[in-house]
């Protein structure tokens, strides 16, 4: 019971952590940095503080760990997570940032998909009106937003959402192989070389930002090493889909301190919509049965291989 505690709370840590990110995001760019730079300064920042804790304090275990981990899972999670990142901080140029969390958080639904179509996961009739549910407070933010917003910055957040699904699902095989602190640096830094890849060779990694912007990517690193490091422990504990309903925490934090330092405001039928969405979410994932054991089986054959 006080394992399954501290899973808790370490969810909704992450969330809480998670959600500062956009918000950071938006001082960021107030200060000149590009969404290249901010995503490649926050990873960067929050590699090296990992990397840094595990030489000083875990220097010993980490080659036994790392040689029992398939390689090719965190690449695919830092690849994804990547992709999620880059993604999720363009659409808070595009929209305000308490929408752009909302959108992102559509990867809960995704990952439900993805338990049916690769573990034979049944949903109950709770779940599939809970996907009902989810994509009408969708509609609600979509159909609300298209006359204010660019329709650019609403695919890019679902986007976001979708490359996010894939970054949980192949974190949660790799913690079967490693502590969460090996796992969040490898994450990490597969997530950071991929977009310093991406903004150099489109040419928009210049770093050439204020102090004030240097500060929101450093402050938004050392949130990114509390969230990420605080998901996979928390994931551990009680599971992909526990974590991922108590992360709702991460677009409540976003909205709230979005309108209490920027300024941003959400119509009343954006909130409702938000927050059917979220429920629509909560009752997808947690109504999906326990998949059979041949098929989870199945599928851990399938990724080792």
């Amino acid at each position: 019971m006080n394992n399954f505690l501290i899973g808790v709370l370490l969810a909704i840590l992450s969330g809480i952590c998670y959600g500062f990110t956009p918000i950071l995001a938006v001082y960021a760019y107030q200060g000149g940095a590009t969404v290249s730079d901010y995503v490649s300064l926050r990873y960067g920042v929050a590699s090296v503080i990992i990397l840094l804790y595990l030489v000083i304090f875990h220097g010993r275990s980490i080659s036994k760990q790392l040689g029992k981990i398939p390689w090719a899972l965190p690449l695919v999670a830092g690849f994804a997570q990547a992709i999620a990142s880059f993604l999720y901080m363009s659409t808070v140029q595009k929209t305000t940032a308490g929408l752009a969390a909302i959108l992102f958080y559509t990867y809960i639904i995704w990952v439900a998909v993805w338990g049916f179509i690769f573990i034979k996961e049944r949903l109950k009739l709770s779940g599939v009106f809970g996907i009902g549910l989810a994509l009408t407070g969708l509609a609600m933010l979509v159909g609300v937003s298209l006359g204010r917003t660019s329709t650019v910055g609403l695919i890019m957040g679902l986007g976001s959402g979708l490359a996010c699904s894939g970054y949980v699902m192949a974190s949660n095989r790799i913690l079967n192989k490693a502590e969460p602190i090996i796992v969040s640096a490898l994450i990490s830094v597969f997530t950071a070389i991929p977009l310093f890849l991406l903004g150099s060779a489109t040419g928009t990694l210049k770093i050439q930002i204020s102090a004030a912007a240097w500060l929101a990517c450093a402050v938004s690193g050392v949130f990114t090493v509390i969230a990420l490091f605080a998901f996979m422990a928390g994931m551990k504990r009680v599971g992909a889909t526990v974590t991922s309903v108590l992360g709702t925490a991460e677009p409540v934090t976003t909205v709230v301190f979005s309108a209490l330092l920027l300024s941003q405001k959400m119509t009343g039928l954006q909130l409702i919509g938000g927050m059917v969405l979220l429920i629509g979410a909560i009752l997808v994932v947690t109504s999906k049965k326990r998949p059979e054991a041949g098929s989870q089986q199945q599928l851990r054959k399938t990724i080792d291989t």
